[in-house]
């Protein structure tokens, strides 16, 4: 399923406050999906670590994944029903904007 396990030094507190704070906010949203879902773990892990993603942060206005990727992440029901986004995509002037973007990503991430 691609998840990478990471481990903490004890030597970095803060990194371990960090890992604390994204793991209560996975097992909160897996509590919640599974009480609907009646304990179907295999098949809500993926959406709830895909909503933990795509869930702006507090401190940043930003998703993880616009600071990963540096765009808005498109939903499924845009790829099927069709939105302005999706209508008016022309690749090479995709391209071209995405690199004309990289120039400003450390200003965003920042």
């Amino acid at each position: 399923m691609g998840i990478k396990q990471q481990f903490t030094l004890v030597a970095h507190p803060q990194d371990k406050g960090q890992t604390e704070v994204s793991n209560r906010m996975l097992v909160n949203g897996i509590k919640k999906r599974l009480g609907k879902a009646k304990g179907n773990l295999v098949e809500e892990l993926p959406n709830v670590i895909w909503s933990y993603r795509m869930t702006p942060r507090v401190s940043t206005k930003e998703t993880p994944f616009s600071l990963t990727y540096d765009t808005e992440v498109m939903l499924p029901v845009q790829l099927m029903v069709g939105s302005l986004r999706t209508t008016h995509f022309e690749e090479t002037n995709n391209n071209k904007d995405l690199r004309a973007n990289l120039d400003l990503i450390e200003e965003k991430r920042e």
